[in-house]
């Protein structure tokens, strides 16, 4: 409870003026006097940025209370599951000799997101091989995959066959059919075309909630659930899968509640609160799920092995906990870079004080394509926020990362995939901010230290 009630605390700077203190001396365990010096320091936070976060106020009080609510909802399903010390217990080979871990997570995880069933590893890679998992399970050849929120993340592009996959065993190739609904020119869904889009050979609808890479309006589980039942009104045996990547905990209900028959997300995104070092998980309907987990592992193994080795467990449960408080600072964080960079005249997606779908937030770094020097605010921004991360810090690093096409270079804390202060510079160089901890390096790239 304390987990939950430490949340409504504000944590973000005020204009508290510091009472003034004299040095003085305190005497060590050796007896030897040492002065303590109460030095003034100057506020850590620019003009600007203090009075945004000043008119955030109410804003920030409600992603307070979203985080109170979810937290709740984590708590009651872990009490449910009765998850104890010796779920933590890890184990090697097969995993059969588990401590109960892998079914009370799976348990509680289903609870929280309102579904049927789920499996949540660290075998999953990434949340696209979550999610390849799950399409796997549903579609077969001759089937019809219809991305119904325009084209789809780019990891996934080459498990669809959109871009080649050298016969790997992307989708297409296994003889199923795709085809797209382009988004409507205000950046949502297309619901006139929504209306009749089916075939009779579309056997799942997959819908991505978060924007993405791309400059668009991430989805509210309102607007999922909307779209849902035009598909079900269409044809009730359409399976629909919701990519939830960025989507956990950023409203107080999930895709899978509203009629999802699967979602799929990676765990070292939101629900592995910043703490699980790997994993993905699938959850919804129980015929669905066990039939992904069969992707993952094999027919007839599904869900009931898999080795959990050292304390990955307890990251998993731990990380799950926390992960409404991580997503709540990345959302607040969001707002505050909307409304600075607003102010700086940036273009900002989604809009400062507008409501959060997901923990992305965008800024448009104006360049001219060919003329893209190292001297340009984009890159500017880039090194200095590589400079200030707590990892890597001494990296000047321009990467290119499998099955990101469009990537011309990462930095951050976490290249690796986990999503705290984690920009992306692609072509047409846009710049995501998914900040957990990107204020310092966001207020030094608009007020540079002189040297």
């Amino acid at each position: 409870m304390s987990s939950a009630l430490s949340c409504l605390t504000p944590a973000y700077p005020t204009n508290t003026r510091r009472p003034f203190r004299p040095n003085i001396s305190v005497r060590s365990s050796s007896r030897v006097s040492v002065p303590v010096l109460h030095h003034h320091h100057d506020h850590p936070f620019v003009p600007e940025v203090v009075e945004a976060v000043d008119s955030l106020y109410s804003e920030f009080r409600a992603v307070d209370n979203l985080v109170a609510r979810n937290t709740a909802r984590i708590l009651k399903a872990y009490q449910n599951a009765r998850v104890g010390s010796h779920h933590f217990g890890g184990c090697t080979g097969y995993g059969h000799d588990e401590a109960g871990g892998r079914e009370a997570l799976d348990k509680a995880f289903a609870e929280i997101f309102g579904a049927e069933s789920a499996i949540v590893r660290s075998q999953f890679f990434s949340g696209t091989h979550a999610i390849t998992c799950a399409l796997f399970a549903f579609l077969r050849p001759g089937d019809e995959l219809l991305a119904v929120a325009g084209a789809p993340y780019d990891t996934l592009e080459e498990v669809i066959g959109i871009r080649g996959s050298n016969e790997l065993g992307s989708l297409k190739d296994f003889g199923v059919i795709y085809r797209e609904i382009p988004l409507a020119v205000d950046g949502g869904l297309d619901w006139d075309a929504l209306v009749d889009a089916l075939k009779p050979q579309t056997k799942c609808a997959l819908i991505q909630r978060s924007c993405g890479y791309s400059w668009r309006r991430s989805l509210s589980v309102n607007d999922i659930g909307r779209a849902i039942k035009m598909i079900k009104m269409q044809n009730p045996n359409c399976l629909v899968m919701v990519d939830n990547c960025y989507g956990e905990f950023v409203e107080s209900i999930e895709p899978s509640m509203v009629g999802a028959d699967l979602i799929a997300g990676s765990l070292i995104k939101n629900p592995g609160g910043t703490i699980a070092p790997c994993g993905g998980y699938v959850a919804g309907r129980e015929k669905w799920v066990k039939a992904a987990a069969a992707r993952l592992s094999a027919p007839g193994l599904g869900i009931d092995c898999g080795s959990t080795p050292g304390n990955i467990m307890r990251s998993f449960f731990q990380g799950l906990f926390l992960s409404p408080q991580m997503v709540g600072e990345a959302i607040k964080g969001g707002f505050l870079i909307a409304e600075v960079m607003a102010s700086k005249g940036y273009k900002v997606q989604p809009l400062p004080r507008v409501p959060r779908h997901d923990t992305v937030q965008v800024g448009w770094f104006v360049c001219i394509f060919g003329f893209f020097s190292p001297n340009s605010n984009i890159f500017l921004y880039k090194m200095q926020l590589q400079n200030d991360t707590i990892i890597g810090s001494y990296c000047l690093d321009f990467t290119f990362l499998t099955n990101y096409p469009n990537c011309c270079s990462m930095g951050g804390v976490s290249r690796d995939g986990k999503g705290h202060g984690y920009p992306k510079l692609m072509v047409p160089f846009v710049c995501l901010l998914n900040f957990y901890a990107g204020l310092p390096q966001f207020i030094k790239f608009l007020h540079p230290t002189k040297k």
